[in-house]
């Protein structure tokens, strides 16, 4: 099944936003999660889930998110939206 709408940072990163607590969308670059982040750990792993959900349905492409290769990064994929959008992109990438 081809995807709904064509991969772009611009629709990924609508994808994270979108999901994220409105208290958490501000400034250019919201960040998620650690110092300053809009969710904790349980929060981050809900968040997490449905943005893989989301991923699959509009990419087509069933992506984990929280794999031992993201947690194994020295610096966490899921601090902010733009981390987050990179990341993404990337594993869509391979």
């Amino acid at each position: 099944m081809p995807p709904a709408q064509p991969v772009s940072s611009d629709s990924i990163r609508r994808l994270i936003v979108d999901l994220l607590p409105d208290t958490a969308r501000t400034g250019d670059n919201p960040v998620i999660f650690g110092a300053g982040g809009a969710l904790d750990s349980l929060g981050l792993v809900n968040f997490l889930a449905d943005l893989e959900y989301r991923l699959s349905e509009v990419y087509g492409r069933d992506l984990v998110l929280a794999s031992e290769r993201a947690m194994s990064r020295s610096r966490s994929p899921f601090r902010d939206v733009d981390t987050l959008t990179a990341y993404i992109l990337e594993l869509l990438g391979e």
